[in-house]
């Protein structure tokens, strides 16, 4: 029975630094959300020349982005009276995502406020500028996910086996 007990917990700390892994990447998979939201953003408006509130009826409706509640509440509210970066700037702070990430959320504050704001080639060129900051902080995020993950993964194998040790 004791070996039982050492093996059961040598294997919950290999699975909660595998769980901590696992969240880190998913935190990354949502910032290329936002990387692919920004470029859809950028399309619709560069080539469709989408009007803002179509544009934002058709960001809600796609289940692709479905993560980002926001999105469906900007949408919404939005009648053409108010500005939307006022109505997207208070329907984000509202979203608990993508915590570990601030600056990934200044870039959404900072989409919300491009749009509607110009004609439509000055927001195309603001939004390729916020692109390509978003593409650098994305490839760093990615960078220190992956450095931090196989430290979770090793710190979980090893405090199992640690105790593993401490326990026989």
């Amino acid at each position: 029975m004791r070996w039982l007990g050492i093996l059961l917990g040598a294997v919950s700390l290999l699975l909660a630094g595998n769980s901590l892994a696992l969240r880190l990447r998913e935190e990354t998979a949502q910032l290329r959300k936002v990387q692919q939201l920004l470029v859809r953003v950028r399309r619709e408006i560069d080539v469709r020349r989408l009007p803002t509130g179509v544009l934002l009826r058709e960001l809600a409706d796609d289940p692709d982005y479905a993560e980002f509640p926001f999105l469906r509440e900007t949408s919404r509210r939005f009648t053409g009276v108010s500005p939307p970066a006022a109505i997207w700037t208070e329907e984000l702070a509202r979203w608990k995502g993508l915590k570990r990430f601030p600056e990934s959320r200044e870039i959404l504050k900072e989409l919300g406020g491009i749009l509607g704001s110009a004609d439509g080639e000055s927001q195309a060129a603001a939004l390729l500028l916020l692109e390509e900051r978003l593409n650098r902080l994305l490839a760093a995020a990615e960078e220190k996910s992956a450095a931090d993950g196989r430290l979770c993964r090793s710190l979980g194998a090893l405090a199992g086996l640690l105790l593993a040790v401490l326990a026989i």
